[in-house]
């Protein structure tokens, strides 16, 4: 009995030596895949932290764009009217425009027209579409980020110093205090106002683009034969009234000649026959 009881406790013992090894090998794996596992989770969150987010620069850049385009038309006023219709469906709106005749009679234009920026690639596909012929385009882009950014930061520089110099102001009780600081805040807000402007025409130049064409006509115009009137009375009317007029300014020049100069005149032809008598006496004398 002593030795099967002394087996019994041998083999109780192996036993719990055997669970505890057991036990300590499941709590090393599970130190170790949580150790992996908080690794894991640490290298994920440093790569969505360390990694920039994509920017589409095109979208968060200010971009002023223009286009210059050279085309011909068999006929102008046909081209106009359907230009007035593409503006009207891209929101467009015409700044400027001039029209002149050639030798031949054929139109030539230069319109500028401002578009919003979202619309400008559509309307500048639409020329194809209403001329025969492009003779040349030149697309440019200017951007104008860094400038605008530049024009932010000195604005909000200025605008502290105008709050400064408010302060300053209300609580000034000198009058060469009150002056001076009068003055500086006279100049700062003025500064103020010109970096607005200077703002507000790059937000301007961004949100409308400019597209200036020169639109030629190629249809040959000939004239009529007598479309005009040829007013053969009104023109002899005309060519009497200023032969009459003719005469009485010569009439009128010669009087005032004869009568105005008249005292030169007396004394040069006295002159003159004095030295004709005294030649004709020394002739006959001769004779």
């Amino acid at each position: 009995m002593k030795k099967w009881g002394l087996l019994f406790v041998i083999l109780f013992l192996a036993a719990c030596s055997s669970s505890d090894d057991s036990m300590g090998e499941v709590g090393e794996q599970a130190s170790k895949e949580e150790m992996s596992q908080g690794l894991s989770d640490t290298a994920d969150s440093g790569a969505v932290e360390g990694e920039e987010p994509l920017i589409d620069n095109a979208a968060d850049r200010m971009m002023i764009y223009e286009a210059s385009i050279e085309l011909e038309t068999n006929d102008y006023d046909t081209f106009h009217t359907q230009l007035e219709e593409r503006m009207r469906e891209n929101d467009a709106y015409m700044v400027e425009t001039n029209i002149s005749k050639n030798e031949g009679g054929k139109r030539q234009g230069l319109i500028r027209l401002r578009v919003p920026q979202p619309n400008f690639e559509r309307m500048l596909q639409d020329f194809e579409d209403i001329s025969e012929n492009i003779q040349s385009r030149n697309i440019s882009g200017r951007d104008v980020t860094q400038q605008y950014v530049d024009l932010e930061s000195r604005l909000a520089a200025k605008e502290k110093i105008e709050d400064r110099l408010l302060t300053f102001l209300e609580e000034a009780t000198a009058t060469e205090d009150l002056i001076k600081i009068s003055q500086d805040l006279e100049r700062v807000q003025s500064e103020v106002e010109v970096l607005k402007g200077q703002m507000n025409l790059l937000e301007n130049q961004s949100e409308f683009s400019t597209i200036t064409l020169l639109v030629t006509e190629t249809k040959v115009v000939v004239p009529g034969v007598g479309s005009e009137s040829l007013n053969t009375w009104e023109r002899t009317k005309q060519a009497f009234a200023q032969s009459l007029n003719g005469i009485t300014s010569f009439s009128s020049w010669l009087f005032v000649t004869i009568v105005g100069y008249s005292p030169v005149l007396f004394s040069v032809f006295i002159i003159v026959f004095v030295f004709w008598w005294i030649r004709r006496r020394k002739k006959s004398a001769r004779t």
